[in-house]
């Protein structure tokens, strides 16, 4: 078959053409720093690399939503601390109170701190996290107790809704407590030594061993929070690794293997230079030989 010029042009136009646009693919690849820059490049792993960005969105999520049941669940533990402190006092007071030296001066103004202790324990049951009451299960616009005289408080006003938190793609946990579970033997074991010593009398054996009693109950609460507290740091270290390893495996199919890329595009920029410079060359000549 006989070669013409025409067919020599129109190969090595095609070659340059193929090979610029390898080199725009190239340069493309040199400024993203990235191996896929649209559908067509690989469907296979651009389809790959949407599933993993599904499921590190979904790896996100779980991490805001321990972030969240953490910031809850230490709340209540602070709360509890607090109330674990004026049982305490309370304890301190009962024992003075048993005491049958003191004066009925004395027992009064005892019995007027313990008024304190009763508000005060309304007032960290009234805890919240991010607005919500915490300890009102699902009534998280309504504090558990309110004050409604001096060492008065009113009854239980939350219900008890469980909270769930879900922190992994199978693994779901409770984040609250009801109040009255508690703090409500504290409340009533503080009213019963407010009464003894308003009374004049001295603390009945009782009232010591309600305040106990429920400095225990108050104890088991914070175990229970404690433990989910564990849970929600393992389960956070947990993700961490997880996400490490899908963000791990996203780079392999979107990042550029930038030495290589660099060392591709300077081949075939000198090969498109090599061909510039033997097409000029020939068409030269033939365009010579013609006009001979």
């Amino acid at each position: 078959m006989r070669v013409t010029e025409g067919m020599i042009y129109n190969s090595t136009n095609q070659a340059l053409a193929s090979t610029l646009s390898k080199m725009s693919s190239m340069t493309e690849k040199v400024s993203s720093t990235k191996e896929l820059n649209r559908p067509s490049d690989n469907p296979a792993d651009v389809r790959s690399a949407v599933q993993l960005r599904d499921v590190l969105a979904e790896l996100d999520q779980f991490g805001r939503n321990i972030d969240a049941a953490s910031g809850r669940v230490d709340a209540m533990d602070n709360a509890m601390a607090s109330v674990g402190d004026l049982i305490q006092r309370a304890n301190e007071l009962a024992i003075s109170g048993a005491n049958s030296s003191l004066s009925a001066s004395d027992r009064q103004a005892m019995a007027q701190e313990v008024s304190q202790l009763i508000e005060s324990v309304a007032q960290d049951a009234g805890a919240k996290f991010e607005g919500d009451y915490i300890f009102s299960g699902f009534k998280v616009g309504t504090p558990p107790y309110t004050v409604t005289g001096p060492g008065a408080v009113s009854a239980y006003q939350g219900d008890h809704g469980v909270v769930i938190a879900r922190i992994g793609q199978a693994s779901s946990m409770q984040v609250s407590v009801a109040g009255d579970t508690v703090f409500q033997p504290a409340l009533d074991a503080l009213s019963q030594l407010q009464s003894d010593l308003q009374s004049g009398n001295l603390v009945q054996p009782g009232t010591i061993t309600a305040l106990q009693g429920a400095l225990d109950n108050l104890l088991a609460s914070r175990s229970q929070v404690g433990a989910r507290a564990n849970r929600l740091d393992q389960s956070k270290t947990s993700l961490a690794s997880l996400t490490t390893s899908n963000q791990a495996l996203l780079s392999q199919l979107e990042d550029a293997d930038m030495p290589s890329v660099i060392t591709e595009l300077s081949k075939r920029q000198t090969t498109y230079q090599a061909t510039l410079a033997v097409t000029a060359k020939v068409m030269q000549t033939s365009l010579i030989d013609y006009l001979r």
